[in-house]
């Protein structure tokens, strides 16, 4: 009898544990996603402004890139809400797609410092076959 309970119990917990899974990878094959990573892992272990400055051309488009450099009031780096980079950021970095608006994506990651998550909300577009930070949401 407890043979006839346990094998649906257990069938049931794979199939949820199945899901659980294809949840889970549902951004980890999104261009997008690979596209924020790449950006946020070089543009936090950049070396000097030079190396910023590039991969801001190369991941951005135009219109966000003009928004920023006519911001005369910017106190801090708006990709990443901070003054300064920390490369520990990159072990809590977790970038997921907005489940409710197309073609934004959300950047996270705790400050060790303040201890509090910071979160980006980015408008991402493809432009010809590469994808590309169209604006950025939080600033």
């Amino acid at each position: 009898m407890k043979t006839q309970f346990l094998a649906p119990f257990f069938v049931g917990i794979l199939l949820c544990f199945g899901s659980f899974c294809q949840a889970q990878n549902k951004t980890s094959g999104d261009s997008a996603v690979i596209m924020l990573k790449q950006f946020y892992t070089a543009y936090i272990t950049a070396d000097d402004e030079k190396q910023l400055s590039s991969l801001q051309k190369k991941y951005c488009t135009k219109k966000i890139l003009k928004r920023i450099a006519d911001d005369e009031e910017l106190d801090s780096d708006p990709f990443i809400n901070a003054q300064d980079t920390d490369a520990d950021w990159l072990r809590t970095m977790v970038i997921n797609k907005d489940a409710q608006k197309p073609n934004v994506y959300v950047v996270s990651y705790v400050n060790n410092y303040t201890k509090k998550r910071i979160i980006n909300k980015l408008l991402v577009v493809k432009e010809g076959k590469a994808y590309k930070i169209d604006d950025i949401l939080t600033y």
